[in-house]
């Protein structure tokens, strides 16, 4: 007995599984995405203001806490291309208030501890917020090896540059 499947039924279901090929693979390469939109949003104001606008339908009760400290990031580059003090001191702390809620709500998020420690080393001490420096760096050392390849890779990259690290904590990520 030759059972017949309509070539409709066979269209579907390969639609139905390159959907779920493509729903499984898209969150990595977004989350790439925005990682390579960050840091290019902290060099360019065309590109910050780019970067902001792409979480404009974002809310703040956004469940994925990554995408939130993105969010956050992207008003705190905001503040920093702003030349009416009022301005970039409220978008300053709209940016920051958001990122220490994310981390509060998900506080083993590592994405979101190397964002607020990213912020921290780059901001004027003159802002106050270079109180979880320490905090941030020790929790990026111990939970490092626990965190995925692409993310590592992106840590390891700020970690290298950055002026919070000692020679001696930069070694162990070599």
């Amino acid at each position: 007995m030759r059972l017949f499947v309509p070539a409709s039924y066979t269209h579907n279901c390969m639609k139905f599984i390159s959907l779920c090929f493509l729903f499984l693979f898209s969150n990595t390469f977004e989350l790439d995405t925005i990682r390579q939109n960050y840091i290019e949003a902290a060099v360019s104001e065309k590109s910050a203001d780019a970067f902001h606008k792409s979480f404009e339908g974002v809310p703040d009760t956004h469940t994925d806490y990554t995408v939130l400290a993105y969010k956050a990031a992207s008003t705190v580059l905001l503040a920093k291309y702003e030349g009416n003090p009022i301005k970039k001191m409220r978008h300053f702390n709209r940016g920051t208030d958001l990122l220490e809620a994310v981390i509060k709500k998900a506080p083993a998020n590592y994405e979101a501890h190397l964002i607020r420690l990213n912020i921290q080393d780059n901001v004027p001490w003159i802002t106050g917020y270079t109180s979880e420096i320490k905090e941030d760096k020790v929790y990026l050392m111990k939970n490092y090896n626990k965190q995925d390849d692409a993310l590592k890779a992106f840590a390891k990259r700020y970690i290298l540059q950055s002026e919070a690290f000692t020679d001696k904590e930069k070694a162990a990520f070599k």
